[in-house]
This record gives structure tokens, sequence and C-alpha cells, in this order.
């Protein structure tokens, strides 16, 4: 089973694009800052002036990480799987976990710019946000792209998974003229 770019559509490059953001917001930008009293290091005349301190992602969001980390995979998982998969089944699960996930991501980042505790946002958490933003609407936009009519099952691509066996009406040599009910 190889991957094939053609597959890969609009939603889910918004995902990954949106993935890449969010690692970088959690790996390289700073995302918070704290700000410390200079203390003794600091000259009688600078003794007013704080020093200011960074933190990115990882070291500032300690519990939400995880949850970010996930979404991250989530959305690099979703490219993969689009990419991979000749059914539909699997990739609109996996667009509707990383909807899911950027949409819970997306609250979490809100959360905490907006209760930060005397941390001063940093643009990391602002970027962060964006990125969790654009899993989130790629999960979204490949979930609604799919396109298939579930109300009418002739709309459903059917894939079979590995060499078709007769059925039982097959090898018996009726046919659909003579099944009841037709």
């Amino acid at each position: 089973m190889g991957l094939d770019a053609g597959r890969v559509r609009r939603g889910e490059l918004i995902a990954a694009s949106g993935g890449v953001l969010l690692f970088a917001a959690l790996f390289l930008l700073p995302c918070f800052g704290v700000r410390e009293p200079a203390g003794r290091l600091a000259s009688a005349s600078a003794a007013a002036s704080a020093v200011v301190a960074s933190l990115d992602g990882w070291n500032s969001l300690t519990t939400t990480r995880w949850i970010l980390l996930v979404t991250i995979a989530a959305a690099v998982t979703l490219v993969i799987l689009t990419a991979s998969q000749r059914a539909p089944a699997v990739p609109v699960t996996a667009s509707l976990f990383t909807c899911l996930l950027g949409i819970l991501s997306s609250l979490v980042l809100l959360y905490r710019v907006i209760d930060h505790a005397g941390l001063a946002a940093r643009a990391g958490v602002y970027v962060g946000l964006v990125g969790a933003l654009a899993v989130g609407y790629g999960g979204y936009v490949s979930l609604r792209t799919e396109g298939s009519s579930f109300g009418d099952p002739r709309s459903i691509e059917i894939v079979p998974l590995g060499p078709t066996a007769p059925g039982p009406a097959e090898r018996a040599g009726s046919t659909s003229a003579g099944r009841p009910g037709s």
C-alpha cells in the first residue's frame, strides 16, 4: 500500500499546515514571559528593573502540551491516512478526530491566553492558537469535502479487502428473479 499524494486534498493540507504551526509554537517560539526581580545581581541603578525570561510552549504549558502533541500527531496522521487509504472510511474518521482535537486545542489555548496567571503572553501562544484553529478547520474541510451522501447507500464506494468468494445464491445457481421479494 503506497502513498498517493493525489488523494491529499485542501482540508488535509490546511490541517498539516496548522500542525506545523502548532509544532513551531510548542517547541521553537517563546509562549509566555516571566517577570522576575533583578535581585542581587543587578546594580543599584538597575534594581528597579526586572529580568524577563521567556518560556517555550513545552516548558510553560505543562498539562496542555500533551493535548497539543496529540493534535499535531492527528494532523500528520490525517495526511498519511488520506494518502495511503483507498477506502474513505478511515480518512473520514481521522478527519473527525482531527477536527475535534483542533477545536479542543484552540479552546485550551484561548483559555491559557485569557487566564495566564501573571505570565505575559508572547507570540508563540498566538501562533499556536492560529495553528490549532487551522488544524480544526482543516479537519472540518476534509470531513465536508468527502462528498459522499450517507443518505443514499448506493453512493458509498465499496472496496473489497481481499478475494471475494461467491455467496450462497451464486453457488446454488439461482438468479435474482428467483429470489423472494424481488
